[in-house]
């Protein structure tokens, strides 16, 4: 019994030793806050993906190509609900009717992707395109009234002998108004094999409305025109041609299997001496993003890790410094009968009793941070004008986060790893204290 009281009575009468426990319990509260934020941005960004993405998407179709008979092939896979054809195109974007006095601040203009004239423009068949993906959607959650579409039902229509309608995210309004002109320039390649070449060419389409789809990436970089107004573009107007064909299935769990059911059977089918056709699920179709996110997150716990490391060491250096002044105090303890076994308990059990009361502080800490972390960011915002997740950058209601038990269970078990180890190294050399020699100086 006489341990444990030796080791409260040394732990309560050097505060040095909050040193300690303070270290470990930042370690551990730095460890479950910073991942929990990854772990929910990760969680919304994959969410946000998957709302600007079909479930799957056959793409490097030879070109020129008929949709109708991939429409076919795709359609009797048991697991395909429905298809719809693309095209995708690239060039550069010059949208008028903006006057200087509601030009956009320095800050919105320099919001990423938004104020950039490269765009990949989507050709679409409206009608096809809402029964793959959320086009429905990504019209009816535009803010500004303003600035939706007149028909939801046929967004990209036009009257015979206007010009064809462009429909822009919500983020690119800030440089159109709805109803002006706007302008694409593009090229295409022109001319008998090995002897092609550059036309450039200019087409203008009328901004009919906006868009907006819960990723930014998407939204930045993407315009929508009617397939038909890029077939003439492109191929003249012959045949449906399309080179990319998003996929919706009938039950999106098995979407890995369909996809590679897919893919065989349209290289099965595709003409000879073509590139092959990739059928990919949507998260393929996303990786390096995804990747990218993840990739973070596993990075930015190997650097908090350091914070655990650097508090195992000034817990060390003070284990160490008890000790060293505890000399006497071993001496005659040993003098007096006790065991190395015994010496060596009092100190681990001080080292151990700031390990455990700081990896608890520290879990809870992180717990409550974490689940209160957007009402801390709001009210340092508008009280202090920092905000320390500028969610709007990413179209979070907040900043994310998600609690992961298996991760806090091992970030509980590693700091304890860690103090036994700290903790035991200096119990250790104080059990190996000579009592003549420690007691040499009466």
């Amino acid at each position: 019994m006489y341990r444990y009281f030796l080791a409260l009575r040394y732990l309560v009468n050097r505060p040095i030793n909050l040193l300690g426990l303070f270290g470990v319990t930042v370690g551990v509260w730095a460890l479950i806050l910073v991942p929990s934020i990854f772990s929910g941005f990760s969680k919304e960004m994959r969410a946000h993906v998957r709302d600007a993405t079909s479930d799957l998407i056959a793409f490097r179709l030879p070109w020129p190509c008929s949709y109708e008979d991939y429409e076919k092939l795709i359609l009797s896979d048991e697991n395909v609900e429905a298809c719809t054809p693309r095209i995708v195109w690239y060039g550069l974007l010059h949208a008028f009717g903006k006057t200087s006095e509601t030009l956009p601040s320095r800050s919105a203009s320099n919001e990423p992707g938004a104020s950039s004239p490269l765009v990949t423009v989507l050709g679409i068949d409206a009608r096809k395109e809402m029964a793959v993906t959320a086009l429905e959607k990504w019209l009816g959650q535009v803010k500004d009234p303003a600035l939706r579409v007149d028909n939801f039902n046929t967004p990209l229509q036009h009257q015979a002998g206007d010009l064809p309608t462009i429909l822009m995210s919500e983020r690119r309004f800030q440089f159109a108004n709805k109803g002006k002109r706007a302008k694409i320039t593009s090229a295409r390649l022109e001319g008998p094999p090995r002897q092609e070449i550059l036309n450039p060419m200019d087409s203008s389409f009328r901004i009919g409305g906006a868009y907006s789809t819960d990723h930014t990436g998407f939204d930045d970089m993407h315009v929508l025109v009617d397939i038909d107004v890029l077939r003439e573009f492109l191929a003249k107007g012959k045949g449906d041609v399309v080179t990319e064909i998003p996929i919706k299935c009938k039950d999106p769990a098995r979407h890995v299997e369909t996809a590679q059911r897919l893919e065989a059977l349209l290289n099965e089918n595709r003409p000879s001496r073509t590139a092959p056709i990739h059928v990919w699920t949507w998260e393929e179709r996303n990786r390096i993003l995804l990747e990218a996110v993840d990739h973070q997150k596993s990075l930015i716990k190997l650097v908090i890790f350091v914070i655990m490391v650097v508090a195992s060491f000034l817990m060390y250096a003070t284990l160490s410094m008890m000790v060293t002044e505890k000399t006497h105090d071993i001496g005659i303890i040993t003098a007096m009968g006790g065991t190395r076994l015994g010496v060596l308990q009092i100190f681990l059990a001080c080292g151990l009793t700031l390990v455990v009361i700081g990896t608890a502080l520290g879990v809870v800490i992180g717990c409550l941070s974490s689940t209160y972390l957007d009402p801390i960011n709001t009210w340092m915002r508008d009280s202090f004008g920092i905000d320390l997740f500028p969610a709007r950058i990413y179209k979070l209601s907040g900043v994310p986060s998600d609690l992961e038990p298996l991760w806090i269970g091992q970030v509980a078990l590693m700091a304890t790893g860690l103090g036994i180890a700290v903790s035991g190294i200096p119990a250790w050399r104080a059990s190996r204290h000579n009592p003549v020699e420690a007691l040499r100086c009466e």
